[in-house]
């Protein structure tokens, strides 16, 4: 039986290598560093990046799982960023510091906080790309096999949280 990411025009069949450690992910998946966290997509300056699943986990190695296993379900390396595991509670607080004044009114900012707790935890965290909302409930369904706790797929006008 040929699964559906099998024949989706941007699979690509996985390569067979070791899982990589965390300061090599660079050409498995795009790392998201202090400067580039601030060009991400903002809603009245609030992380707001359309078109994305935010997934989070509580360990590297179950964000590495997590990489090679969209690889393998047709995710290409820039389809996938990581925030840098080192930055990343730096990242979440400037841009909750960073926030206008209209953020309260969404619950993006809310969704914002609740990163920041969960990675002062240890929480990891992977952005993906998703196409449409099959797209995005396919990388939430190989998250939570993975081991991922949370999957936020953002949309135009709403965000929701999936079921793993």
């Amino acid at each position: 039986m040929i699964s559906n990411a099998q024949t989706h025009p941007s699979f690509n069949p996985p390569v067979q290598a070791p899982l990589p450690d965390s300061d090599s992910l660079i050409g498995q998946s795009g790392l998201i560093r202090g400067a580039d966290a601030e060009a991400l997509e903002t809603s009245f300056g609030v992380f707001n990046p359309v078109g994305h699943v935010m997934t989070g986990a509580q360990t590297q190695d179950q964000i590495d799982a997590l990489i090679q296993a969209l690889h393998r379900a047709g995710w290409s390396p820039s389809a996938l960023r990581q925030f840098s595991p080192h930055e990343s509670r730096a990242e979440f607080q400037a841009m909750v510091d960073k926030a206008g004044p209209l953020a309260g009114f969404g619950y993006e900012i809310t969704l914002l906080r609740r990163y920041l707790a969960m990675t002062e935890e240890g929480y990891r965290w992977l952005l993906v790309k998703a196409k449409n909302i099959e797209h995005a409930a396919e990388a939430a369904k190989v998250a939570g096999a993975c081991g991922a706790s949370l999957a936020i797929y953002y949309r135009l006008f709403t965000v929701e949280e999936l079921v793993l």
